[in-house]
């Protein structure tokens, strides 16, 4: 019986290990599947592609177009790619990128077809199909389309270039903004991706000891260039310590020499409104009480057509008078007091230019004045590069024939920077800042002419652009009388500060003066119109010209003579008062 016992225990020990088996089989083969599924995502995830980017798909360039770089940024305007061309081995820039952001002295004269490049005492023409030295055109155009020879452009630019056109997808990388960059080396072989993570395509690889501009760092990847021009992504942890490099250029810059009053001289200017032959004769009349004043421009050259002719009211027994009481004579130039003159139309053209400027400088030299002063109002801006080039043109005329060369500029504001103060200042030997009609006579709202922030910010921007030392501050001799009707229409009638006192005292209108605006302001009901002035007088002239001591400035100009009460350009005074 025992022994029969312990026989079925054992078959029963059997059956068990047996029922047993499947069940660890199958426990362990889905061990083996969760840890495949775990290994599979685990490569899936972190291990790096080995993937190559398409680089058809990342350039974007084929042929003989080249993809641009600048300061290491791929340049797109408008959404559309900029491309230079590759043309007898040579790279050349479209004309628009060159003179937007390179270089604006390049200029492309449609009506001579020709490309102009002005220098401080001369200017360099090239004329269509007419090779250089190296035997390659300096420009050439195609349709519309004009380009320049990035070699003509590197000897008159500041300008670090890497090339790569030897390569399928042609690149070329520009750098005009000199400083402190950061530059790493790797520590190991890496693959440079198209975006940071292990699974984006591979633009390039490296080895260990190569090193790259970081141009971006992040937790774990920086954004890199690298020495065979790609712009990619590398793990940190490939790179080592950073160090700072200098990128500079050798270039240097023409010299653009500057006429001056002399040392220590303010530059005191004085307009002169002159709209017909007598009223030169004005003259005796106003200038004993501009005492202060030394320099005077009488309003004598108005342009009159679009070919660059003008009327003139010069005077040499003027002039004669002038120097005689110890002033210089600017004869200002403008463009609006003979009716519209087409500004693109004129300064677009070269004949009219130069015809223009010839004839300007000739009754210059004539009549001994000293110098010219530019007052081209209402830029539309499809002119304005047309119009700079004018302005450099002439200076060297100026230059030349050892005369003042000043300009007239509006307070800036975004709207209209396109008058460029930056190359003007650069150019020109003084640029006056206009600072008034801050509200004019089509204005919706009524207001100062002059406030004090407003001078504030013509000081302020024009010194951010140019030499503060030669930028001429000028201030307003009239205010204006804000009408508004029983309807609410607006309109104004400028006085002079003369006639603005007399306005104020035979009104009776009570004052109160604005700090903030520095200007006393009235108001009175005058039957059924209600009657506003933000009145420049003595007080409010005193708080301009002490902004001015306070901010540096070193030249300052009133329009115009004879709208000034007696004595009142005593306060147009720019030396340091003793405490």
């Amino acid at each position: 019986m025992e022994e029969q016992r312990e026989r079925q225990s054992r078959k029963r020990g059997k059956s068990e290990g047996k029922s047993l088996l499947p069940f660890f089989l199958i426990f362990f083969c889905f061990i083996l599947l969760f840890a495949g599924a775990g290994l599979f995502y685990y490569v899936k995830k972190y291990m790096p592609t080995k993937a190559r980017a398409d680089l058809n798909s990342y350039f974007s360039v084929s042929g003989d177009n080249v993809e641009l770089y600048l300061n290491h940024e791929k340049q797109v305007e408008d959404s559309v790619l900029t491309l230079g061309r590759m043309q007898d081995g040579e790279v050349y820039l479209p004309y628009g990128f060159v003179v937007k952001q390179l270089n604006i002295r390049f200029y492309y004269d449609d009506d001579e077809k020709t490309l102009r490049y002005a220098l401080p005492d001369s200017v360099e023409i090239y004329q269509p199909g007419e090779k250089g030295k190296d035997g390659k055109l300096p420009y050439f155009v195609d349709g519309k389309n004009i380009f320049l020879s990035l070699a003509l452009i590197q000897s008159h630019t500041a300008l670090e270039v890497e090339s790569f056109t030897d390569a399928e997808h042609k690149r070329v990388f520009l750098y005009n903004a000199f400083g402190k960059e950061k530059q790493a080396t790797l520590t190991a072989k890496e693959a440079v991706r198209v975006q940071g993570g292990v699974k984006s395509p591979i633009l390039t690889d490296l080895e260990k000891g190569d090193k790259v501009l970081v141009l971006e760092k992040m937790e774990k990847w920086s954004k890199v260039e690298t020495k065979d021009g790609f712009i990619g992504y590398l793990r940190n942890s490939r790179l080592g310590d950073e160090v700072e490099i200098e990128k500079s250029s050798d270039f240097q810059a023409p010299v653009y020499s500057h006429k001056s009053m002399g040392e220590g001289v303010h530059p005191t200017l004085a307009f002169h409104q002159i709209t017909t032959p007598e009223a030169n004769n004005t003259l005796d009349t106003l200038l004993p009480n501009a005492a202060e004043s030394n320099i005077v421009a009488p309003t004598w050259y108005v342009l009159s057509d679009n070919a660059g002719n003008f009327i003139s009211y010069s005077d040499a027994n003027y002039v004669a008078k002038a120097h005689a009481a110890g002033k210089k004579v600017f004869a200002t130039l403008n463009n609006f007091d003979a009716g519209k003159v087409d500004a693109k139309a004129l300064f677009s053209a070269a004949k009219h230019r130069s015809a223009l400027i010839e004839n300007l400088v000739k009754d210059l030299k004539e009549k001994q004045i000293d110098g010219i002063n530019v007052d081209i109002e209402l830029l539309p801006e499809a002119a304005a590069r047309d119009y700079l080039e004018f302005m450099r043109e002439l200076s060297i005329a100026c230059r030349t024939e050892d005369l003042f060369l000043s300009v007239d500029c509006y307070v800036p504001y975004s709207y209209n920077a396109y008058y460029n103060i930056k190359e003007l200042g650069e150019i020109c030997d003084y640029v006056v800042i206009m600072c008034y009609d801050e509200h004019y006579a089509g204005s919706e709202e009524a207001g100062s002419v002059s406030s004090l922030s407003y001078v504030e910010r013509g000081i302020d921007e024009s010194a951010a652009k140019m030499d503060k030392n030669r930028v001429i501050i000028a201030l307003p001799f009239y205010t204006r009388v804000w009408i508004t009707d029983a309807n609410g229409k607006l309109r104004s009638e400028a006085l002079s500060i003369k006639k603005a006192k007399e306005w104020i005292t035979e009104k009776n209108v009570p004052l109160e003066w604005k700090e903030d605006i520095g200007q006393y302001y009235g108001v009175i009901q005058d039957g059924n119109e209600k009657k506003e002035i933000w009145m420049e007088d003595e007080k409010s002239m005193e708080a301009k010209m002490s902004l001015l001591r306070e901010k540096g400035i070193q030249g300052v100009a009133a329009w115009k003579l004879g709208q000034e009460p007696q004595g009142f350009w005593s306060i147009l005074n720019l030396e340091e008062k003793a405490s």
